[in-house]
């Protein structure tokens, strides 16, 4: 079994890598467009433009082998260390039930429950290297574009503007590179048109992996302790259709009066129920008459703190979670925009960009304060948001404001 809180920081390693690589494509970017964008003659950006192209290509793909790479390795020693955690949540229940947990190491059936979520999360993470893109507006609609195409239309655009005299070159380069920092990079699926960004697919990757193996563990800790009844976790501000199941006690076949059926309730086993992608919930052996429920009714109706108002808008506890969200996104948008600037030596926008991500700071403080939520900030931070680039931009800021 493994904790809400468990299951928030356990992705976060593996994020923290494709945010590695988000930021190493926008500083890429940032430079080639720049150099795109001060060739004025059409002629001598055709000559250069394919060498240039070419560049991008082997220096992204390398980079793009070395995460996937890391990621691979990193995989096995992951689910093992998660594995291991589950069976030391659970000791306790076994010693209740005068039992012994077992090892790991020796227990063929959890290495393979081990080694089925690595595979398959490291398979998931592969796919998703190899179709990268970004999003535009065109003509009204978002476009999703794989990462190279994006590349060739965005420096011809940039190139264009500039020697036909459309846009002078900081505005060209400016929106170029806004223009990718507020897509971000992309795992684009072409065939379903499912897409998200890098860094949210990584953790959906590594989420889904864990939660499924977490859950043959679960079941197999059940069959350990012949126990037929479980007890699922509960945490503050679950997703509505989640909040209704979490924290009560369910019966693993059929039901009895008082504990409905696990998977008839949860929806265990499907993408959007208990142990599903992103679902912070697990579940634990308990037995009736002996165990004691972590939470009473009255406790699970009061996890969740009361509803507010927040600039003339009412909030409840999970309405003001997937708020929060939204100005993290807002912030990690910002950064990437102050990465692409200060890669392009543009001072001008940097510092306009600066006071804006120090105002979303700001707001974003006030927000979780009124609503009592922790700052997430590995939610909005760039793995390796140079603290060179970090500083610029505080000093930026309030060098504006003197």
């Amino acid at each position: 079994m493994l904790t809400p809180e468990q299951l928030k920081i356990i992705p976060e390693g593996m994020v923290g890598l494709y945010q590695d690589l988000e930021e190493f494509v926008i500083k890429d970017f940032a430079r080639r467009v720049a150099k795109a964008g001060k060739i004025t003659a059409t002629a001598e950006w055709q000559a250069i433009r394919a060498e240039e192209i070419g560049m991008a290509m082997f220096e992204l793909e390398k980079e793009i082998k070395r995460i996937t790479k890391l990621s691979q390795d990193e995989i096995d020693a992951l689910m093992h260390d998660v594995a291991e955690l589950s069976l030391q949540n659970d000791n306790p229940i076994y010693e209740q039930m005068g039992k012994k947990a077992p090892n790991i190491e020796k227990s063929v059936t959890l290495q393979s429950y081990t080694a089925a979520a690595a595979e398959q999360t490291k398979g998931e993470l592969f796919n998703m290297s190899q179709s990268l893109g970004f999003a535009r507006m065109v003509g009204g609609k978002i476009e999703y574009l794989p990462m190279f195409e994006f590349y060739n239309k965005a420096l011809d655009l940039a190139q264009f503007q500039v020697s036909s005299g459309v846009l002078d070159y900081n505005t060209a380069t400016r929106n170029a590179v806004k223009q990718i920092a507020q897509s971000g990079l992309r795992w684009v699926d072409y065939e379903s048109g499912w897409h998200n960004r890098v860094d949210v697919a990584a953790r959906r990757a590594v989420m889904t992996g864990v939660n499924q193996m977490s859950s043959k563990m679960n079941d197999q800790v059940a069959k350990d302790l012949d126990a037929d009844y479980v007890e699922v976790t509960a945490h503050a501000g679950a997703r509505p259709d989640h909040a209704e199941w979490q924290g009560k006690v369910f019966k693993i076949h059929g039901s009895a009066k008082g504990y409905p059926n696990l998977a008839a309730t949860t929806g265990l086993g499907t993408v959007t129920g208990l142990c599903g992608a992103n679902c912070r919930h697990n579940y634990y052996a308990f037995f009736p008459g002996v165990s004691v429920p972590t939470y009473s009714e009255k406790e699970l109706k009061k996890i969740d703190p009361e509803p507010f108002e927040y600039e003339g808008n009412t909030y409840n506890h999970y309405e003001a979670t997937q708020k929060q969200r939204q100005i993290e996104t807002a912030m990690r948008q910002s950064k990437n925009e102050l990465i692409g600037y200060d890669a392009m030596g543009d001072k001008d926008a940097f510092t306009t960009a600066s006071i804006k991500l120090q105002r979303q700071k700001q707001f974003y403080k006030e927000f979780s304060k009124v609503a009592g939520l922790p700052l997430q900030n590995e939610r909005h931070q760039v793995l390796k948001f140079d603290k060179s680039i970090s500083q610029k931009g505080v000093w930026a800021g309030k060098k504006a404001h003197k």
